[in-house]
């Protein structure tokens, strides 16, 4: 028998894809079947939701960082001690062209 893929969905926003070689295959109990092109939407969503908070997790590292950076500077850390402790790394000075 001819190998077939599946594309499923769960009411919970849960989906997947499986194979099989039945001949008359359903879908997992609950879960609706989707088509390929549904599938591949649906998988692209959630990628880019998981890069969306993935991105949002470090926006958020950061800004701690840069907010105990600030709190040990205001406390008369110096800069390397304060860059240290923090994990934060300040940007760069230009260099003055004359």
């Amino acid at each position: 028998m001819a190998v077939q893929t599946l594309y499923y969905e769960f009411p919970d926003g849960r989906f997947g894809q499986m194979e099989t070689t039945q001949a008359d295959p359903t879908a997992p109990p609950g879960a609706t079947l989707l088509d390929e092109e549904a599938y591949a939407v649906r998988l692209s969503q959630w990628r880019a939701d998981q890069d969306q908070d993935k991105a949002d997790v470090r926006a958020a590292e950061a800004a701690q960082k840069k907010g105990a950076y600030d709190a040990l500077i205001a406390a008369n850390f110096d800069p390397a001690v304060a860059s240290t402790l923090s994990g934060y790394t300040p940007p760069s000075e230009p260099e003055e062209t004359p």
